[in-house]
């Protein structure tokens, strides 16, 4: 049951609106953000109990942590786990990051130094392996080298060159530890400056790579893979062959409204049967109404509805109701129903599913730069949870 719920909410990830913008107001010198439980019996959310404090899949990186934690905060019951420190100077640049583990050890800390132009010249990271990146630019700034020593005295280097138009048009990567694996991307672009190709090499000669289609709009219409190899029979079944020209199958294609929103997305999987061929994997269509999202539709390759959402808004258009919806499974429909007070940041949730209804009260502490520094949520009734955040000021 928990793996279905998961499953309903991790689809159509490329849009959420149940999410306040985390607006900064002032000259932050530093932030200093973790989750603090009420209840010691009442964690955050995991799928097995061996897991760890970030979940299943650990952490992954600080924006897919960053994301989850505040999808989980405002739109369930439950909660994803966050703690982390960041220092900037006064022109904002990120001079040190920190990453924490419930019991306050360091999951993994990143310290930046910058330039006179504010460019990022170094960069020492640490975690289960140190390693130290330095960057060098050219005249305009593009970031044209890095090379990253580990702590295994190991390292790896990027080279990138640029176009008149500050374009990349190259990158090499080399690893000291894979010397004859070193690796490469050529960058085509049309005449209007529209990246069509991305062409990857690697020892062997060509490698995987990607193609795109734009309308007269400039308007990306379509990614296509691009395989050198092409699938041939065989007596015992089907194997890969290079060839000169390869294979392209289409991945992607979008449709846009007039107003240049995406309205239509469908997605390619490479045929079953004939590896040469793709077939279509879903359909995801968007309507919009009044500048908002009405309606999300997912067809599978049959074109048969097999998710939806409705959103509903108020008149400063914040989100009020959201349905989702397996018409296979609508015993598994989840609704969400917000309530406001005067600002964007929703003081009530209530969550139903299979006609349970779950309330969570959020509650909210401001500083005197009317930033949030605290954020209290209950489930039912009960404080469980407390978001904290320190911040300071350059005064």
């Amino acid at each position: 049951m928990k793996l279905k719920l998961l499953l309903i909410f991790t689809l159509f990830q490329n849009i959420t609106y149940s999410q306040p913008k985390d607006t900064l107001y002032g000259n932050v010198k530093s932030i200093r953000e973790q989750l603090l439980f009420l209840d010691e019996n009442v964690q955050n959310r995991k799928l097995f109990g061996s897991d760890g404090d970030f979940g299943h899949s650990g952490f992954i990186s600080e924006d897919f942590t960053k994301s989850r934690f505040k999808t989980w905060w405002y739109e369930t019951y439950w909660v994803h786990y966050i703690n982390y420190y960041k220092e900037f100077d006064i022109d904002h640049k990120l001079l040190k990051d920190v990453w924490y583990y419930k019991d306050q050890s360091i999951l993994s800390s990143c310290e930046n130094k910058y330039d006179s132009t504010g460019n990022n010249i170094s960069q020492r990271l640490n975690g289960y392996k140190s390693s130290n990146t330095v960057h060098k630019f050219d005249n305009n700034n593009n970031l044209i080298y890095s090379r990253n020593s580990d702590s295994d005295k190991n390292y790896s280097t990027i080279k990138k060159e640029f176009n008149e138009k500050n374009q990349i048009t190259r990158e090499e990567h080399f690893n000291s530890e894979y010397p004859k694996e070193k690796r490469s991307t050529a960058y085509v672009y049309d005449g209007s400056g529209n990246l069509i190709e991305e062409k990857n090499f690697n020892r062997q000669g060509a490698d995987y790579g990607n193609k795109f289609e734009y309308d007269l709009k400039n308007r990306k219409t379509k990614i296509i893979l691009h395989s050198p190899f092409i699938w041939v029979k065989t007596k015992t079944g089907n194997s890969q062959k290079r060839t000169k020209n390869g294979v392209d199958q289409i991945r992607v294609a979008f449709k846009y409204d007039e107003y240049d929103r995406i309205i239509e997305t469908k997605k390619y999987n490479s045929n079953f049967n004939d590896g040469n061929k793709a077939e279509l994997y879903t359909t995801e269509v968007t309507v919009y109404e009044n500048d908002l999202v009405k309606n999300i539709y997912l067809y599978d390759n049959k074109d048969s509805l097999t998710h939806y959402k409705k959103y509903e808004y108020d008149g400063l258009k914040r989100k009020t109701k959201e349905c989702n919806v397996s018409p296979n499974y609508p015993e598994h429909t989840i609704a969400l129903e917000y309530l406001y007070a005067e600002t964007e940041f929703p003081i009530q949730l209530l969550y139903t599913n299979k006609g349970i209804v779950t309330q969570v009260d959020f509650e909210y502490v401001v500083d005197h730069k009317n930033n949030w520094i605290e954020q209290t949520k209950s489930i039912n009734g009960k404080p469980l949870y407390v978001w904290k955040r320190e911040l300071k000021y350059f005064e």
